[in-house]
């Protein structure tokens, strides 16, 4: 492991593909995310759901089985975003915890498709990284200032 008072213990990816869309277009957003050669040490499952207007809804999740690749994955995600983005994760979307904390990333779905990363809300790939241990050590890997109640 990276850091021994650190570590990610579990990373789930969820991603929603409606009825209008390819859901190999969907896919191809993920693997342009988190890369071709990771995209062996996920375990996938698709549950099929009815949307609001009762059209068929398929979400897919993914779930990172490898700590040191669910590592590599938010070091590279963090590397592909702007400066603004980065700082807003750190500031707004990551929670302290007793034990550690989580951290929750947003992409926008149809940048994702075009190689493209970048924060959304809308029709996101959402993805939530549970760390093990000082959530600042992660912080301090990606070389991000933090806020002190972190």
């Amino acid at each position: 492991m990276f850091m021994l008072d650190m570590r990610i213990d579990k990373m789930l990816l969820q991603v929603l593909c409606h009825a209008t869309e390819d859901e190999e277009k969907v896919m191809k957003a993920v693997e342009n995310v988190v890369r071709f050669d990771r995209m062996s040490k996920m375990k996938i499952v698709t549950q099929v759901l009815k949307g609001y207007y009762g059209d068929p809804l398929a979400m897919i999740r993914f779930e990172v089985l490898d700590p040191d690749t669910s590592l590599e994955i938010v070091k590279d995600i963090f590397s592909r975003l702007s400066e603004y983005e980065r700082h807003d994760l750190i500031e707004n979307c990551i929670e302290g915890g007793r034990h550690g904390g989580k951290l929750y990333i947003r992409l926008d779905k149809q940048a994702a498709y075009n190689g493209v990363l970048r924060l959304s809300d809308k029709d996101p790939i959402r993805i939530e990284v549970a760390v093990r241990g000082e959530v600042n050590k992660l912080v301090n890997m990606l070389n991000i200032h933090s806020k002190e109640d972190i």
